[in-house]
């Protein structure tokens, strides 16, 4: 597994719009949008068909007398958009779990491997949530991390750059 400072030399995490920090083993994400599953999608062996997302807007709230900018969920699975992005070399694959804050809670990050070769501005991944929680935006809620792998095929799937969210 690779460490912060390995991340941070082989820029595999891209920090344009970045609102997290470098951890101990990986690069804390932040949160930048969150949408609904509607149900709809499809696995078949042409392709997949993702799931309709609704957009669900951050709203102002307040919170121990002090206004917060964010999320309340309810129980349900999510699609959730990170303000960093990633630039995965061929001899990497990356992996995001959730912080402890955002498991405390009762929400869970369920992450697929990210391949070498993926590229995205932002990453995405789903949230399922067991208990009603409030997120703010650009709050840091799951960590990247990364492992050493021979070189190989390179990824160049339907989620390349953004392609399936455009």
């Amino acid at each position: 597994m690779l460490n912060a400072k390995e991340i941070e030399k082989e820029n595999l995490i891209v920090l344009d719009n970045a609102m997290g920090k470098f951890a101990q083993v990986g690069y804390d994400l932040s949160i930048k949008s969150v949408s609904s599953l509607d149900g709809d999608g499809r696995v078949m062996k042409s392709g997949t068909q993702v799931n309709t997302l609704t957009s669900i807007q951050a709203k102002q709230y307040l919170y121990d007398g002090k206004k917060q900018y964010g999320w309340e969920l309810t129980p349900g699975t999510y699609d959730v958009m990170c303000n960093e992005g990633c630039d995965i070399a061929a001899n990497r694959t990356a992996m995001v779990r959730q912080r402890s804050s955002l498991l405390r809670n009762g929400a869970i990050i369920a992450s697929s491997i990210f391949d070498p070769g993926f590229k995205t501005n932002n990453i995405g991944t789903v949230m399922i949530v067991t208990e009603d929680i409030f997120i703010e935006q650009d709050a840091r809620i799951a960590q990247m991390y990364f492992h050493e792998n021979n070189e190989g095929e390179l990824y160049d799937g339907q989620f390349q750059n953004d392609k399936q969210r455009k």
